[in-house]
Order: structure tokens, then C-alpha cells, then sequence
């Protein structure tokens, strides 16, 4: 099952006629449309109320390995380095609020760009900024983000955006606002379609092997706890796409170093290796 939610009727109206779904006369809590695929609910606006609604479907629905959840909707941006409309997929979610950070494992939809996006509780307009850097900026991704660390993998999560306005909220346009998201709806389609192919293949291995060699291998060579991290997310793309990461992390067993220096330079190796066999 593929869980979306949305906090607006005009994020979700083009997605509700694209996939004909209808809606449950019988949930009187949220607004939720379903067809035998895709269950939807509409949240309202701010991550309390998206993590509520994200609990409200997880807890009520068998949530499984295989299923995924989905947060789809729009995002201000400080900068024109994407155009309106622009589809984004989150790489990093971090909580204005409490400065939390937030990493879902992004498996699919190589094709649309990658930020980091930041989770404000109330609108953020251009003149509020006290930085140049490219702001990014919702109001519901880290309370989904807060509810996928009990119900789900990160693997399973996924976070895309649409650039409504540059930080000009007051001049958006319903008409133009769900013209962005029917023009985003091929897209939308092969991201699902790419995470229930990968989620399919999830429970059919175990990274018990990967993980001990990981483990010592990161004792050799000095590697930071982050550094682990994120080398396990790649082992995990590998393996979930059929390939060998043990030939990968092999060659760099007997291999000790003098430095966390020296130990960085070799995670970039292995982080190289890994993305060329995923290419």
C-alpha cells in the first residue's frame, strides 16, 4: 500500500483524479480517499497536524515492510536555482523548531534534484531571512519524518516538494498551484512505482554479514559514527538492487590506519565504489 499525505484539497485534488480514488464515507477524523493502491489523507497545515494524521494512518492500517509512505505538497525557496513548479526530493529534513535532523534513505527518483529542507511551524517570507545560503522551507515534513522513526524504515519515507513561491506566499494561485502538481504527476508515478519495486525485494536478505564486516572495518580505519552511517545506507541501496556489497568492503579489511585523515580519504573510496556500482 502506498500511504500519501497532503495537507491541502489542492495538493491532493490532482493525485485524487489521476489514481480515481474515492473517498471513505466511513473515516469521519480525516478527509481520505482510497482505491485498492494508494490510501490518502489530506492532514491541514503543520507538522503536528501531519504527524497526527501520518499516526492516524499508520496505527489504523497493517503497515508493512513493503508499504510506503509518501508526503507530498508544496515548499517556499529563497532562490531561483529551480524554477516554479520545480519537483524536489528531500534529502535532509531538519526541525526550525528544535533543530532536529532528519535523514530518509532516498532509493529512487534519480532524475529529480535533492535539498535540504527546512521545517518552519509558521510561514517564512523573504524579508524574515537573516542568510544568503538556498532556503528550502514546509510546514509538515519533520512531523512525518518524527512518525516514520516508529512506524517505518527509513527507506520507506519519502519526502517530495514543489516549488510554489519564492518566499511570496501571499501571491499564490489555485489554478496554478495544482497545474504544478498534475505537471509533476509522470514523475510522482515513477518514484512510487521505483520504491515498490525496491520495497518488494526488502525482506528477502539480511545485512547481518555486511553489518559485522562494516563494524570492524570502521574500527580499522577510524571511521566516524556519521561516516558508518551513511556507508550501511549504501550498502542497504546495494543490496536492495541486487548487488554484492561484500565485494565492495572486502579489499579493505587487512587495511589499517595511522589517522582519521587517512581513515576519511579510504571512505571516500568506498563511498566512490559504491556509487559507481549504482549508477
Amino acid at each position: 500500500m502506498i500511504f500519501i499525505v497532503t495537507a491541502l484539497m489542492i495538493e491532493a485534488a490532482p493525485i485524487i483524479e489521476h489514481y480515481k480514488l474515492k473517498k471513505d464515507m466511513t473515516i469521519h477524523a480525516y478527509p481520505v480517499y482510497k482505491n485498492s493502491e494508494i490510501t490518502l489523507i489530506i492532514s491541514g497545515v503543520g507538522k503536528v497536524k501531519s504527524a497526527m494524521a501520518a499516526v492516524y494512518l499508520l496505527s489504523n492500517y497493517k503497515f508493512t515492510v513493503k508499504d510506503i509512505l509518501l508526503n507530498i505538497g508544496f515548499c517556499g525557496s529563497s532562490s531561483n536555482k529551480f524554477e516554479l513548479g520545480s519537483l524536489l526530493a528531500a534529502h535532509k529534513i531538519t526541525d526550525m523548531d528544535t533543530g532536529k535532523d532528519y535523514y530518509p534513505d532516498i532509493f529512487a527518483g534519480s532524475n529529480i534534484p535533492k535539498v535540504a529542507l527546512c521545517c518552519y511551524s509558521k510561514l517564512l517570507k523573504k524579508e524574515a531571512l537573516d542568510t544568503d545560503k538556498d532556503i528550502f522551507c514546509d510546514m509538515e515534513s519533520a512531523g512525518i519524518m518524527e512518525v516514520s522513526q516508529k512506524f517505518t524504515y527509513a527507506h520507506q519515507v519519502i519526502i517530495l516538494k514543489i516549488i510554489s513561491d519564492f518566499l511570496k506566499p501571499e501571491n499564490l494561485n489555485k489554478d496554478i498551484l495544482q497545474g504544478y502538481i498534475k505537471k509533476n504527476l509522470t514523475y510522482i508515478k515513477q518514484v512510487i512505482e521505483e520504491l515498490i519495486q525496491l520495497n518488494n525485494n526488502f525482506d528477502e536478505f539480511s545485512l547481518e554479514e555486511e553489518e559485522k564486516l562494516l563494524n570492524y572495518i570502521s574500527k580499522n580505519l577510524r571511521f566516524t559514527t556519521a561516516m558508518k552511517q551513511l556507508l550501511f545506507k549504501e550498502i542497504k541501496k546495494a543490496k536492495i538492487r541486487g548487488l554484492e556489497p561484500l565485494k565492495v568492503l572486502e579489499p579493505f579489511m587487512k587495511i589499517n590506519v595511522n589517522s582519521k585523515l587517512e581513515g576519511k580519504n579510504i571512505f571516500e573510496q568506498i563511498n566512490e565504489k559504491f556509487k559507481k556500482r549504482l549508477v
